[in-house]
């Protein structure tokens, strides 16, 4: 080799060793820009991302909030319009056994029971008695929540009180609960005591609290305004003071931050979010948490939920990608070193993880998409597999049972749970999996929590990419409703016709009717003239005793066939039940049937056509006499429950058999020798064309109770009702 070609290998040599450092250093810097940019985008992401999952906890915490609030809005306006209603204020023992017993019924179960404690503080009365027996006579007096409402006259909530234990020898456990007292005050300014209700915490806590799931691993917590925990996933920690619990953690060495801002936050806002240390377990490390809260007032208490969710399940799929995303680009500028073609290969390896994250993105808010529409369907969803095993529920299908979706899901939808409220109709699911159809089954009825709901359901495959039926989904319609609306839509047409063919067949009655009549008449003056015979007499009278019958069944049906439209006024309706009894009081003493009638002092005016309220009553009062053929008590009462009017009338006699109680107010249907099936079929009307219903309850030889109820309305729609009529 020449000395020339030689210093021109050289020359290559260095220009290549050269290159290489330029590539080397190059792809250094390119790596040290890409790692800063990486956890630059990495950071920012990340904190946005941890923010809008934490407004999202704060919206699952104002909603629990709301709910509480809500909960407690209807028992504490139940028990202040029990507390207002005069003679309970008076004091009135009876009265307020009466008001407590229906403000239970009305609060569907949300209280333990009710009470009324004496002016001097002592138990005088709780339902139902069977709840803590042996409550009556006790002194209550040095509680708080007597001794504010009987010393400022305002209504109260007490702290949490533990209820059980050795106190209470029939009670196996202990339980949580608080009261809500209301004072009764006189006409005259009297304190006469307070009634209130015990409220279990658990049910709440259990309904709103325990359900809330942010995250995989997050929950829901409640604390008063004090810092006492109410309710925590670890029960240990339940009746303990929060700040309390970190102060300790301190004192053992835990690193603890964000705890006290969250106080300050908790004390002077409704609502906040916050980034926290806190150790999971005393003896663990202290995690990364986020945390939502809101706040819940009712009365002089201010209670706080929580939703919270360790940091790190937040941002774990960020955490994955960003690691990815990191190995990738390195691995890619490792291989810029080597040459140019790598550098193509890079770029096409960052396209392709470019695409890889947009998929990854796109599957990702498919999923949540579905998930969202799946929870959004107003309807109820379960999905199916081939074993009749439930995968997954949406949220309206779990509220409609009442359970939890672990409680449902992995679980056979028909084997493993009660006959009457199995989460899938067998029936068409198999058949949907056999024939790879749609199929559909309508009006079918099941009872649920007690409670009797009309469907339609259908069953709906889900086809892999070899058209095989994986799953079928179950779409059930709550028509309850729409199926009661129909009915009742059926009904009115039924009264209509009913209606029509009365006047038609009394119309064709009447005239003849009144020829006989005359003729009868004619003939029983015949028989006096001729010496009176006493056996063509008494046909005669039994011919006219016959005729009269007949002439009042007509007129009855004249009057159900020509009932108008109502014309509406403000009436008092005390003063129309007294009207009405004092004119069949002679005919009920003379059956041997005692009335009572039961109102409170102040009780507003209803917006209904007084005659047709008039005939109302009368109809119900004469099916309770004829009830009682051998006498009895009859009561009505009239009372105001929320923004309804409800008339009761409640009889003594032998009561209505359970197969005639879906039948009774149906046109023509009577039970009785001499009636004609249209007395209770015109309540019914009556109770329609002003808005309101009428029920039965009744069990044969007990007697009977008929419910009748309107809504009130203001003065202003009576102006209204006056100008259309």
């Amino acid at each position: 080799m020449s000395r020339k070609q030689s210093i021109k290998r050289h020359t290559i040599n260095i220009q290549e060793t050269s290159w290489e450092i330029v590539i080397w250093m190059g792809s250094i810097i390119v790596l040290g820009f890409v790692v800063l940019f990486a956890m630059y985008s990495y950071k920012s992401v990340e904190r946005e991302m941890a923010e809008q999952f934490n407004r999202e906890q704060m919206l699952l915490a104002q909603q629990t909030a709301m709910g509480i609030e809500q909960y407690m809005h209807d028992i504490t306006n139940i028990l202040s319009l029990t507390a207002h209603i005069q003679p309970v204020a008076d004091g009135d023992p009876e009265e307020i056994r009466i008001a407590l017993g229906n403000a239970y019924r009305s609060l569907k179960n949300k209280v333990s029971f009710v009470f009324w404690e004496n002016a001097e503080g002592i138990m005088a009365f709780h339902y139902p008695a069977e709840v803590l027996p042996g409550l009556e006579g006790r002194d209550y007096s040095f509680r708080t929540y007597f001794r504010v409402a009987k010393e400022l006259g305002v209504p109260f909530v007490s702290d949490i009180i533990m209820v059980g234990g050795e106190q209470y020898q029939d009670i196996p456990d202990r339980f949580e609960t608080f009261i809500i007292s209301f004072p009764l005050k006189g006409e005259d300014g009297k304190f006469n005591g307070v009634v209130g209700c015990a409220i279990d915490l658990a049910n709440i806590t259990a309904h709103y609290v325990a359900p809330i799931r942010p995250s995989e691993t997050g929950y829901a917590w409640l604390v008063d305004e004090t810092g006492m925990i109410l309710y925590h996933p670890n029960s240990r920690w339940i009746g303990m003071n929060l700040y309390d619990i970190v102060l300790n953690m301190e004192k053992q060495g835990h690193s603890i931050r964000g705890i006290q801002d969250i106080r300050h936050g908790m004390e002077l806002k409704n609502d906040g979010m916050y980034q926290f240390l806190f150790p999971h377990y005393p003896d663990a490390k202290p995690i990364k948490k986020l945390l939502a809260f809101s706040s819940v007032h009712f009365l002089n208490r201010r209670w706080i939920t929580a939703a919270t969710s360790p940091y790190s399940e937040v941002i774990y799929l960020m955490s994955d990608t960003f690691r990815n995303t990191l190995v990738l680009g390195s691995v890619s500028i490792g291989f810029v070193t080597i040459a140019t073609l790598v550098l193509l290969r890079i770029n096409r390896a960052r396209a392709t993880a470019s695409e890889r994250n947009k998929w990854a993105d796109a599957v990702l808010n498919a999923h949540r998409r579905l998930e969202t529409i799946f929870n959004g369907v107003p309807h109820y969803l379960a999905m199916i597999d081939a074993a009749f095993i439930i995968t997954d529920v949406n949220e309206r299908l779990c509220e409609l049972y009442g359970k939890r979706r672990e409680d449902i899901v992995e679980k056979h939808c028909s084997l493993d749970f009660p006959e009457g409220e199995r989460l899938c109709n067998l029936k068409i699911v198999e058949k949907c999996f056999k024939t790879a159809q749609i199929v559909t089954e309508r009006d079918t009825r099941m009872e649920i929590q007690g409670k009797p709901y009309f469907f339609d359901i259908s069953a709906i495959p889900l086809l892999n990419s070899k058209g095989e039926v994986d799953y079928v989904v179950q779409y059930a319609v709550d028509i309850t409703d729409k199926k009661a609306l129909t009915e009742k839509l059926i009904q009115a047409e039924k009264l209509a016709a009913v209606g029509q063919i009365s006047a038609h067949v009394a119309h064709e009655i009447r005239n003849p009717l009144t020829s006989v009549l005359l003729h009868s008449e004619l003939l029983e003056d015949e028989v006096r003239e001729n010496g009176g015979n006493e056996e063509a007499q008494e046909l005669i009278r039994i011919i006219r005793r016959e005729i009269d019958r007949l002439s009042q069944v007509t007129d009855e049906y004249l009057s159900y066939a020509r009932l108008p439209h109502p014309k509406k006024q403000l009436v008092d309706p005390k003063a129309e039940v007294d009207s009405v009894v004092s004119m069949l009081l002679p005919e009920l003493r003379r059956r041997e049937v005692e009335i009572t009638v039961k109102c409170p002092k102040t009780l507003p005016k209803i917006l209904i056509d007084r005659g047709q309220f008039k005939q109302l009553l009368i109809n119900l009062i004469k099916n309770a006499e004829d009830a009682m053929p051998s006498g009895g008590n009859l009561e009505v009462s009239l009372m105001e429950i929320k923004e309804n009017f409800l008339l009761v009338v409640k009889d003594t006699g032998y009561g209505i058999p359970q197969e005639h109680l879906r039948r009774i107010f149906d046109p023509y249907f009577t039970t009785k020798e001499n009636g004609t099936g249209l007395g209770l079929a015109l309540v019914q009307y009556i109770a329609n064309a002003h808005d309101g219903w009428v029920d039965v309850e009744s069990q044969k030889g007990t007697g009977s109770t008929f419910i009748f109820s309107i809504p009130f309305n203001s003065a202003e729609n009576a102006k209204e009702e006056t100008a259309k009529a």
